[in-house]
């Protein structure tokens, strides 16, 4: 199957797990049917084991990019799924690391509409993080922290940030299980099995 179609149905996935995640959570969290932080949402179980199940499949599709940068900003958002957002702040640093990463390596190269688009993420991004920082700073209770339309914007800027990705993949790339790592002296091929790593 092509790359690009399959990170498209992936997507798709994204945002009706969200959906979903939101739905629930959102009336525990604000006593009503409102926007609150997507991390809310995919950190309360069951839907962390789903996002985390999510999260390990963008990490083995990250390979087919040949991106180190690219790697690590999803095992990092995958990493971030696995601490809980309410003790630590460690769920917070990961997601804006693995953000920065997503975006450095998805600037745009080529056609204008994959810059509108990239630029259209970044505003949309700075929006979400001027209303979490005015949130913490600002708020003084719990229906302006936690639950405000004003979180659309982190919806919009997670589900863009995912789809950017789809301009890095090339057109034809198909999915296999197949794996080359090319020596970048000789450019001679290795397979995963043959690969020798020497420390």
């Amino acid at each position: 199957m092509l790359f690009r179609k399959l990170w498209f149905y992936g997507w798709v996935s994204l945002i009706v797990l969200s959906i979903m995640a939101l739905w629930d959570v959102s009336e525990i969290t604000c006593g009503q049917k409102m926007p609150i932080l997507l991390s809310r949402a995919l950190t309360t179980d069951p839907w962390r084991g789903i996002l985390l199940v999510f999260c390990l499949v963008a990490v083995a599709g990250s390979l087919l990019l040949n991106s180190l940068i690219m790697f690590l900003g999803f095992l990092g958002f995958f990493s971030a799924f696995l601490v809980s957002m309410f003790q630590t702040n460690a769920h917070n640093a990961l997601i804006t690391i693995s953000s920065i990463a997503i975006m450095y390596e998805c600037y745009p190269q080529r056609s204008w509409t994959w810059k509108v688009h990239w630029w259209s993420t970044a505003i949309v991004g700075s929006i979400f993080v001027g209303w979490l920082v005015y949130s913490e700073l600002e708020c003084d209770s719990l229906k302006c922290s936690e639950c405000s339309y004003l979180y659309i914007s982190e919806y919009v800027f997670f589900w863009s940030m995912f789809m950017l990705v789809r301009w890095r993949i090339p057109e034809n790339e198909l999915v296999t299980d197949h794996m080359d790592f090319v020596n970048q002296e000789t450019g001679e091929t290795n397979t995963l099995i043959e690969q020798k790593i020497n420390f």
